[in-house]
C-alpha cells in the first residue's frame, strides 16, 4: 500500500490531519458470536480500522470485542473507528440521537468517522442497495442532503465524531454535496478494491474502497 507520501506506509492522512489505518476490518453480514470473536482476532493481529454501520445490526457485538480489548492491551485511541447513519425521511431531526445509540452500543465516547451510508433518504433499503427514489424529486433530494449534512456538520462541533463523510456518493452527488457544505467530508466509501481505490482523493475527499475477501483461502497478514 502507498501512502500519502507515495512510499509503502501503514495508514493515509485526511483532510482534517488524522490518520486512518490503510486497512480495517468490515463487519457488515458478522453478527452474534461469530462477530465478537472476528473483531476480537482482527485486533489480537494488529488491525487499527473497524467500519461498522447502524444497518449491520451488530455494534453491540462490536462493542463487546472493542471493551475487552481496550480492558486489557489497547486504548481507544489506538483503533480508529468508522459508522455510518442510515438516513430515513423522517428522521433528519433524530440524527444526532442515532450517532449516540451507535456510540453507546460501541462502548466508545466518540467515532473517529461517521458517513452517510447513502446519498439519498428513504423508508425502505438495506446496507446493499441504494434506497429507491420513487417519488423523490432533485429539489427534495437536495433539500434533504442539505438537512443531513448540516446535522452531521453539528456532531463534530459536538465531539460525538471526528470526521465525517460519505458513503456511495458519486462524483456528481459530491460536487452538489460541496456547493453547501461547511465541513468538506473527509471520506467518501465506495464498493470497490481498495487495491484500485485506495489513495485515490477528489477535491480534498479520500476514497477508501471495500472489498470482500474469501477468508478460507486468504490469511491477512498483521498490519500495525
Amino acid at each position: 500500500m502507498k501512502g500519502k507520501t507515495g512510499v509503502v506506509g501503514s495508514h493515509f492522512v485526511l483532510n482534517t490531519g488524522a490518520k486512518i489505518p490503510a486497512i480495517g476490518l468490515g463487519t457488515w453480514q458478522s453478527g452474534g458470536d461469530l462477530c465478537v470473536e472476528a473483531v476480537r482476532t482482527a485486533l489480537s493481529v494488529g488491525y487499527r480500522h473497524i467500519d461498522c454501520a447502524h444497518l449491520y445490526g451488530n455494534e453491540i457485538e462490536v462493542g463487546e470485542a472493542l471493551g475487552e480489548a481496550f480492558n486489557v492491551s489497547l486504548k481507544r485511541e489506538d483503533v480508529f473507528l468508522t459508522s455510518k447513519l442510515y438516513c430515513t425521511m423522517n428522521s433528519l431531526n433524530k440524527i444526532e440521537n442515532y450517532v449516540r445509540v451507535s456510540l453507546k452500543n460501541l462502548g466508545v465516547s466518540y467515532l473517529d468517522l461517521y458517513l452517510m451510508h447513502w446519498p439519498d433518504s428513504s423508508a425502505f433499503g438495506d446496507a446493499t442497495d441504494p434506497p429507491s427514489k420513487s417519488g423523490s424529486e432533485y429539489r427534495q433530494f437536495l433539500n434533504r442532503l442539505k438537512q443531513a449534512w448540516k446535522a452531521m456538520e453539528a456532531l463534530v462541533d459536538l465531539g460525538l465524531v471526528r470526521a465525517i463523510g460519505v458513503s456511495n456518493f458519486s462524483v456528481q452527488q459530491i460536487k452538489e454535496l460541496l456547493k453547501f457544505a461547511k465541513v468538506v467530508p473527509a471520506v467518501n466509501q465506495v464498493g470497490s478494491s481498495f487495491l484500485l481505490t485506495s489513495g485515490i482523493h477528489f477535491e480534498q475527499i479520500f476514497i477508501t474502497g471495500c472489498s470482500f475477501i474469501d477468508l478460507d483461502k486468504c490469511v491477512p497478514p498483521p498490519f500495525q
